[in-house]
């Protein structure tokens, strides 16, 4: 080989390596790149303590991490699809496709196997059931589980790779190690979010408790309970109802507020309602979804909006106050098994609340009665003796007197006095008790 092409051939080689070297400091920068961009979502995600601003930030997050067109987080509860977050659809899209996912085909693969999946085209699952109309086409696909220490809390769902067919090793790693971050947020979020909603409904425990010692009627007792467990539950409309008495079978509505305002005065059928569950196990309901069950279509005719509700008997020791409501608007909110436990300990304390402040106007209007009694007593036995001896004494010197005059003024004195003993009695007969009758 000549001198020149041993150059050449060394030239070559070296802009081979040049080429590979850059080519790794490529993808070592890249690789830097997504580490400071998963600290930095790390970072934001962990310091949220809005449970919904975490799930945001988590969707969003993922999305930029491993240039996906589209991304969703969908939360599990019982197995089941609850909630659906998304990012990268247009709202006009989102309006024409309609409901969310129910967590079916490869969504509900995810849910039933909690294990990553990647796909290079969707269609390629055998569990894969296609789009509703309308729906943008997906063919990349990059699903990982969330869990909250040994609890699956949900999926991230990631569509569309930017600038490749399908997702790599590596976006999946990323994920995942974003998936393990997220699980720890989220159960901080949660647990801030708990001990908020535990000192709303403690606040609200204390505002009855507090009214009804106020000595609050019946009206405004029932006013106070529907506003305070409206705003402790961060509900759309709340409404009581009385219990059913003698001359009906059904509950009549005597209070509704916000999205429940039309079923104030309403007489509700107790059976094949939520409240026939309620009142016959004496435990709380939650439904889900009103417009799509059986048990609450009066309730979703008188009130198309109605979503999610919760229904708990408010129960003293001596019998049925009544049943309390709660609402979301349909679309907006969801209850979870802790709103519900929140709420029945609402009303529970509500029920007994209700008794001591029964029993406090009735302790109260005992003493007035021992009050009155005692005044009543106190006037037959001295006041009356007196007046009588009063009286005697003026007939006595009327009697004395050898003045026509005098003995007329003092008659006319007696018969005052008489008058005046008359009202005495009257007075007494109005104070004292009367025997119960029948």
């Amino acid at each position: 080989m000549s001198d020149v092409g041993f150059v050449a051939a060394a030239r070559l080689e070296l802009d081979e390596l040049l080429e590979q070297l850059i080519e790794r400091i490529r993808d070592v920068q890249h690789t830097q790149g997504r580490l400071r961009g998963l600290l930095r979502a790390n970072l934001d995600i962990a310091q949220g303590v809005d449970l919904e601003q975490v799930l945001r930030q988590i969707v969003s997050a993922a999305r930029s991490l491993v240039d996906a067109r589209y991304a969703a987080l969908g939360v599990i509860q019982d197995g089941q699809l609850v909630r659906f977050l998304h990012e990268g659809m247009a709202p006009d899209v989102v309006d024409r496709i309609g409901d969310l996912p129910q967590g079916k085909g490869l969504l509900g693969a995810l849910v039933d196997d909690p294990h990553p999946i990647r796909l290079a085209d969707i269609a390629e699952h055998p569990a894969s059931s296609g789009f509703p109309d309308d729906h943008p086409p997906m063919h990349s696909f990059l699903g990982v589980p969330i869990r909250v220490r040994d609890r699956v809390f949900g999926n991230l769902y990631l569509s569309e790779k930017q600038g490749a067919t399908q997702f790599s090793r590596d976006d999946e790693d990323v994920v995942k190690a974003l998936a393990g971050a997220a699980g720890v947020a989220i159960e901080n979020a949660t647990l801030f979010e708990e001990a908020r909603r535990n000192r709303r409904w403690q606040e609200a425990m204390t505002a009855v408790t507090t009214e009804l010692f106020r000595g609050a009627d019946s009206d405004q007792a029932r006013r106070c309970l529907a506003d305070c467990a409206l705003q402790a539950a961060g509900a759309a409309g709340a409404a009581f109802a009385a219990p059913p008495d003698g001359a009906t079978p059904d509950l009549r509505v005597t209070l509704g507020v916000g999205l429940l305002e039309p079923w104030h005065g309403r007489s509700v059928p107790v059976a094949g309602t939520p409240a026939d569950s309620v009142l016959v196990s004496g435990e709380p309901v939650l439904l889900a979804d009103p417009s799509n069950d059986p048990l609450t279509a009066t309730a979703v005719a008188v009130v198309p909006e109605l979503g999610p509700i919760m229904v708990a008997p408010v129960v003293g020791n001596h019998g049925l106050h009544g049943v309390l409501t709660v609402a979301h608007r349909r679309g907006e909110a969801r209850f979870d098994h802790g709103d519900l436990e929140q709420f029945s300990a609402f009303a529970t304390h509500a029920g007994l609340a209700l008794d001591v402040a029964a029993l406090r106007r009735d302790n109260e209007q005992i003493k007035t009665l021992e009050e009155r009694q005692r005044i009543a007593t106190d006037l037959q036995e001295n006041l009356i003796r007196d007046l009588f001896a009063l009286g005697l004494s003026l007939q006595g010197a009327a009697a004395r007197s050898t003045s026509p005059d005098t003995r007329a003024g003092i008659s006319a004195g007696i018969d005052e006095l008489d008058r005046i003993i008359r009202g005495v009695r009257t007075a007494v007969f109005a104070l004292e008790p009367r025997p119960p009758q029948g």
